[in-house]
């Protein structure tokens, strides 16, 4: 290969554009790297554009974009940036597949816990995922659990109106008492169902404080459950009716199981009792509850 005097001028000129090249590289550098992004772009159509752009393959998108959402956590989190829209992410994922668990189970996290304070309006939208998680999957005592402990302690705090920091708590007691309810293998449970009646109790919700107590004290075989809840059915001042259920109970059926007596039911005699109305604290009275309650005058 022969080079000719035609051949210098593009060499010539490559080697200036390489040269100039160089000497701005370091100062565009420095000019990207000051550059920060300030807002996010959201990209998804509403969601109920987002279910039907889905073509029938709702949950492989729903799987699809809970991936990006947690992609973009990590992304947001390294550059200490506020994630804008993750709650706008998570609820197409829900409507997407509302049966799908983790985005319910992890959005308070998702959407709250981030490296820059969020606007309050981001524990309202955790709050209506974590509900409506609640209601996509009734039997999940994790689920209910972990919600109940988020709207009841780490939300309140953030909130600036007392009415709603009442209303997240009182929400929290409601969720962590279904929680109690439920069967599981969380050993703290049982600790926040005495929670749970504090948060009734503190609103004033003395009826429900009393009514949890109670059942607590006749399903639990704990003797550290059973002594919290005595000793605040105690500092309320109210009798405890598991005194008379565990009486009936041992006088009745000692082998069986608290919740196998509760199932049963008291005591009664059958010939006696036919064809009468029981009333409210009347020894026929099938029910625990009804035999514990003052009888009408």
């Amino acid at each position: 290969m022969k080079w000719s005097r035609a051949d210098a001028l593009p060499i010539a000129a490559l080697a200036a554009g390489i040269a100039l090249f160089s000497l701005q590289r370091a100062r565009l550098v420095n000019a990207e790297a000051g550059l920060k992004l300030k807002h996010d772009v959201y990209l998804l159509p509403p969601k109920a554009q987002a279910v039907a752009m889905s073509l029938g393959y709702r949950a492989a998108l729903a799987d699809f974009i809970y991936g990006h959402v947690l992609v973009s956590v990590g992304v947001h989190l390294s550059e200490k940036r506020h994630f804008e829209f993750a709650a706008a992410y998570l609820e197409t994922v829900n409507e997407l597949d509302p049966k799908f668990r983790d985005p319910y189970r992890y959005a308070d996290a998702i959407i709250t816990l981030q490296t820059v304070a969020v606007p309050e309006e981001a524990f309202h939208q955790a709050r209506a995922i974590l509900l409506r998680g609640t209601r996509e999957h009734p039997y999940d005592q994790e689920l209910w659990s972990a919600a109940g402990g988020f709207l009841a302690y780490l939300a309140p705090t953030n909130l600036r109106d007392p009415r709603d920091a009442e209303a997240f708590r009182q929400d929290g007691a409601r969720l962590l008492a279904r929680a109690c309810e439920l069967i599981g293998s969380n050993e703290n449970i049982p600790y926040q169902c005495i929670t749970a009646a504090r948060l009734f109790g503190d609103a004033g919700n003395r009826a429900a404080s009393q009514a949890f107590l109670e059942k607590l004290l006749v399903v639990s075989d704990n003797p550290e459950i059973r002594a919290l809840a005595g000793g605040q059915l105690a500092a309320m001042g109210i009798q405890q009716h598991a005194q008379q259920f565990e009486k009936a109970w041992r006088d009745d059926l000692p082998f069986v199981s608290r919740n196998a007596q509760a199932a049963v039911g008291p005591r009664f005699d059958a010939a006696a009792c036919a064809g009468r109305h029981a009333y409210a604290g009347d020894a026929c009275t099938t029910s625990f509850r009804d035999r514990a309650t003052p009888a009408n005058p």
